[in-house]
């Protein structure tokens, strides 16, 4: 345990402001804010997948989901199409416009992520994003047990 016992929640607030702030001055070209980059960085990665399973994906619930995809669809970048095999459900695709911003919104993922990790070496990222992932899966077991 670290001296006096510092609250990790203080570090993790501090990095969330910053990376919001960074991440909507430069999204404002793309008129889009921080929020609504998860969902195109999962849709980046998984085209087509079901709106339901962003949800899950993001941790996040439906209702925030669908006013996300909403704006998306809004702007061009993604649509919203029913599913063939249930018709209840909806998958969500990138639009040509949506997949053109995959370069740039890699590249100013990278930049901040240099940015938090300078001065670190090969091996303090990599144990960095090791304990992030485990805390961050120690967080959603803990949101299932409430």
């Amino acid at each position: 345990m670290m001296k006096n016992n510092p609250s990790i929640s203080r570090f993790l607030s501090c990095l969330y402001r910053h990376t919001q702030m960074y991440f909507d001055r430069q999204l404002q070209p793309y008129e889009i804010s921080y929020g609504s980059l998860a969902f195109l960085m999962v849709l980046f990665h998984h085209d087509g997948i079901h709106q339901e399973e962003i949800s899950q994906k993001l941790s996040v619930d439906k209702a925030t989901t669908a006013r996300a995809i909403q704006k998306l669809v809004e702007l061009g970048y993604i649509n919203r199409v029913v599913d063939q095999c249930d018709r209840r459900a909806y998958q969500i695709f990138l639009t040509a416009r949506g997949k053109a911003l995959r370069p740039q919104l890699e590249a100013l993922t990278r930049k901040w992520t240099a940015h938090l990790t300078d001065g670190f070496t090969a091996a303090e990222i990599e144990q960095s994003f090791r304990l992030l992932e485990k805390m961050s899966q120690n967080a959603r077991r803990f949101k299932n047990l409430l």
